[in-house]
């Protein structure tokens, strides 16, 4: 199995897309980059993999991905979500300038940063996943990246500080009002 930028339901912000997605839903994310990867729902990985198991030919390597999304895109659905502003938007180049700031900051909190060179290096580049074969082979399908942008809205939202989630909930009840 070849998982592109796994996204979804359980995790806490672990993985750099997830954590990006909890600081932007704590406000603490300003700023943004251009860019983008390949993201994937948890769920359509672990179908794909029980697939896998059951249809799979035994050596052959199995592409699960869904489509290329933009941390523009990624946010605004977040934003969409949540009721939240989207960000403003930065080259990379200028992230990349940052870097060493970031660092320095991480060493001092003792925070994992929010971002690595090798992240930065991946999401500058438009590399595009294809399932074909999974799709073909498995019956692989992945859901709209929308509805896992939303659902991991709602868990990440109930697991944000009490103060935070009781906002979130109001915001959330106006916009269906």
């Amino acid at each position: 199995m070849h998982p592109s930028g796994i996204i979804g339901l359980g995790d806490d912000g672990k993985n750099h897309l997830v954590q990006v997605a909890r600081l932007f839903l704590l406000g603490r994310l300003p700023l943004g980059v251009n860019g983008g990867y390949d993201m994937v729902d948890v769920r359509d990985v672990a179908k794909g993999a029980l697939a896998a198991l059951q249809k799979g030919s035994r050596g052959e390597c199995y592409i699960l991905s869904n489509r290329y999304v933009t941390i523009r895109e990624y946010l605004f659905y977040l934003a969409r979500a949540s009721g939240k502003r989207n960000t403003i938007y930065l080259p990379i180049s200028f992230a990349k300038i940052c870097y060493p700031f970031l660092l320095l900051c991480s060493k001092i909190t003792g925070k994992r940063p929010l971002y690595t060179r090798y992240s930065l290096h991946t999401i500058s580049n438009k590399v595009l996943f294809s399932h074909d074969k999974a799709t073909r082979e498995l019956g692989y399908s992945p859901r709209d990246i929308k509805e896992t942008v939303y659902d991991m809205f709602f868990y990440l939202n109930g697991r944000l500080p009490q103060k935070k989630r009781k906002m979130q909930q109001r915001k959330e009840i106006n916009a269906i009002v």
